[in-house]
């Protein structure tokens, strides 16, 4: 294909033409030539400024989605691969598009609108400027400023989830009050290896080594702001795609599967080489970091948990640690669970309402029916937030519903301890934050002053 072929815009369509569309998940307009990826190996292939097309991205895609001027995918929903990193990365991206890969040609010019979740034709101006249309897309590309119009101070913190430990600066910058999420399965899935495979080639030093050097990029940005990060919780269907990863199970569900503790108790040697990696942290002096547990169904899973910390030597009365809250069963066991000695509790809202509604957050053919306003959800985090607070346990929310505001301004309402957003939601969700605070006191001053009995002089 010649350079002439790349950049030439389809003219037996008007500009504006909707040609494909799905589900706004990261915000931005960006117009470039498309680049239809089938296969992981043709990553390679992305220059800056293209536009990634494909089913659906994988951890590996991650230096090629950095790369670009836009995502789409045919596959997903908001809570997947695709969205997360996009929106950490500052990419304007839509998901769950059905046919863009069948629909789209390479080469072929388009504009996408990762608000609008829409792919249209272009017109020539923007065509004939693709760099200048790709660096002018999303303002939210670069750092936030955590000063302009006024930055509220609230008792309620507003951390921010990470991926790339490559953005943690951005992350910081926005004058979060820590990590509420570091996904540490980004981490280990951007070496293209499975752990397994990992330790194989490199051994367990370097393996230990890899994961705390990238922890340590996060925890130097928010130094001495907390860093929470979450254990392995990658689904075998990411995992299978890694070298190494011929001998993943398959699994119909993967998202109900084989991961998060559940895979961690398991297979312990390996989970306790992530454990070293934190306490190697600890002995540098990172005080901040601290330890996450994924998908425990009961105190049982979170007491042997524990016993893998004490194993490797992690000191839990000098560093917080704490577990995801996202099964049904795990609602229903917040009190036992406290009881195994926790710091914190992070609701994840995105495996509860999977879960609790059956709704697989990756398939975008259910995507409509993902509520995480659903009474039933609501309810749920609530009675977690109530159990916490009176035994004194730090509260969270990491899932994507964290940065919206209607769900900030309920959970403040029910108590939490803060709140982990999106990168570009933290400064919304802070207003937000800051208004509902107000108006608790005042509802509590009013409700004081209708107790007292007149007084005239």
């Amino acid at each position: 294909m010649t350079a002439n072929e790349t950049e030439a815009v389809d003219e037996t369509q008007e500009p504006g033409t909707e040609l494909v569309s799905g589900y706004g998940s990261s915000p931005g307009v960006a117009t470039g030539p498309v680049r239809i990826v089938e296969d992981i190996d043709e990553a390679g292939r992305i220059d800056e400024g293209d536009v990634i097309v494909t089913e659906m991205t994988a951890p590996d895609m991650v230096p090629a989605m950095k790369r670009s001027a836009g995502i789409v995918t045919d596959e997903g929903g908001m809570t997947s691969h695709a969205a997360i990193v996009s929106r950490e990365l500052g990419v304007p991206a839509i998901v769950g598009c059905g046919e863009a890969t069948a629909v789209l040609t390479d080469g072929q010019q388009i504009t996408l609108d990762g608000q609008k979740g829409t792919v249209v034709v272009p017109d020539a101006d923007s065509a004939s400027t693709t760099e200048a249309a790709v660096a002018d897309a999303d303002p939210a590309g670069e750092s936030p400023d955590p000063t302009a119009g006024g930055t509220p101070t609230t008792a309620t913190e507003v951390k921010v989830n990470v991926s790339i430990p490559d953005a943690a600066q951005r992350a910081a910058d926005t004058g979060a009050d820590g990590v509420g999420l570091l996904r540490l399965e980004h981490i280990l899935l951007s070496t293209s290896k499975t752990p397994e495979k990992y330790v194989a080639d490199h051994g367990e030093d370097a393996f230990v080594e890899e994961i705390s050097e990238e922890i340590r990029k996060v925890a130097d940005a928010f130094y001495p702001r907390p860093v929470r990060a979450r254990t392995l919780d990658a689904p075998t269907d990411e995992l299978a795609e890694l070298e190494g990863g011929e001998d993943e199970p398959h699994e119909h569900n993967p998202m109900l599967g084989y991961r998060g503790i559940r895979r961690s108790l398991k297979e312990p040697e390996m989970v306790k080489l992530e454990l070293r990696a934190f306490k190697r942290l600890h002995d540098m002096g990172y005080d901040n970091v601290e330890v996450m547990f994924p998908l425990p169904n009961d105190a049982e899973d979170v007491r042997r948990a524990r016993e893998l910390m004490d194993e490797v030597g992690i000191d839990r009365e000098e560093h917080d640690w704490g577990a995801m809250i996202e099964t049904p069963a795990s609602i229903r066991a917040i009190d036992e669970i406290i009881d195994e000695g926790i710091d914190f509790v992070a609701l994840g809202t995105n495996d509860i309402v999977q879960f609790m509604l059956a709704v697989d957050r990756n398939n975008a053919m259910v995507a409509d029916r993902f509520d995480d306003f659903h009474p039933t959800i609501l309810e749920a985090m609530a009675e977690v937030i109530e159990a916490c607070n009176e035994h004194d346990v730090d509260t969270t929310i990491t899932g994507q519903s964290g940065s919206h505001p209607d769900m900030a301004k309920f959970l403040v309402e029910k108590g939490i301890s803060s709140l982990s957003s999106n990168i570009d939601a933290v400064d919304e969700v802070r207003r937000v934050v800051a208004r509902a605070e107000r108006k608790l006191l005042l509802d509590s001053a009013r409700e004081s002053l209708g107790d007292v009995e007149p007084r005239i002089d």
